[in-house]
């Protein structure tokens, strides 16, 4: 049966699974033999440039568990070289939240995302976006809330709170530089529930 185009959002604090979910939906899209085009941001160089990762805690440390190639990019040009240079049924952008200033307009960003799905409306096209819906300071990041209101589904993760081990919904940063966007992992984030982010707030 003939699908319209489609984007589906993952989202949710971090450690809570977004780049597994989203390398488990590119794993069925493979068996099914779709076209695939991975793109991440270049300021998120956790995992090296070619590839997203699904990342887990093994022994205090962040290890990599699975991985699937990617481009990164770091202009909305270099988003719209790879995007027309290629032929894909699925577009998957991991990290989304780091779409924004001074990288990237937000608007800019979302704009291409809708002239995509515009394009391919009548088309069995996907777009699947993962990234963090808000910054630590618990207010929305960068172009994702848009992205989420656009979405025709959302899939919405939760983490365990480091602190008490309660269902965890927010990102705590432990340190840093005060800055809104700072690429770390272990080493300067946890996921909290709201009481405990709230009590130990930066």
């Amino acid at each position: 049966m003939h699908m319209p185009a489609k984007l589906e959002v993952i989202t949710g604090p971090m450690f809570s699974g977004k780049s597994a979910e989203l390398i488990r939906l590119l794993n069925r899209a493979t068996y099914a033999r779709k076209k695939i085009l991975v793109i991440k941001p270049s300021i998120d160089h956790r995992s090296g440039e070619n590839r997203i990762a699904e990342r887990a805690i093994k022994n205090g440390k962040s290890a990599v568990v699975e991985d699937f190639p990617a481009f990164s990019i770091g202009t909305l040009e270099e988003f719209w070289h790879l995007v027309n240079k290629n032929d894909f049924d699925v577009l998957a952008i991991d990290e989304a939240q780091f779409f924004t200033q001074p990288w990237f307009v937000s608007v800019d960003f979302i704009a291409a995302v809708q002239e995509l799905l515009d394009k391919h409306s009548q088309e069995d096209f996907r777009i699947i976006i993962a990234g963090l819906d808000m910054t630590a300071q618990m207010e929305p990041f960068g172009p994702m809330p848009q992205l989420l209101a656009m979405a025709d589904e959302v899939t919405k993760l939760t983490a365990v709170c480091f602190n008490c081990g309660a269902t965890a919904r927010y990102t705590q940063i432990l340190g840093g530089t005060g800055e809104e966007i700072q690429v770390g992992d272990l080493d300067l984030y946890e996921a909290r529930c709201r009481k405990c982010h709230v009590k130990n707030k930066t």
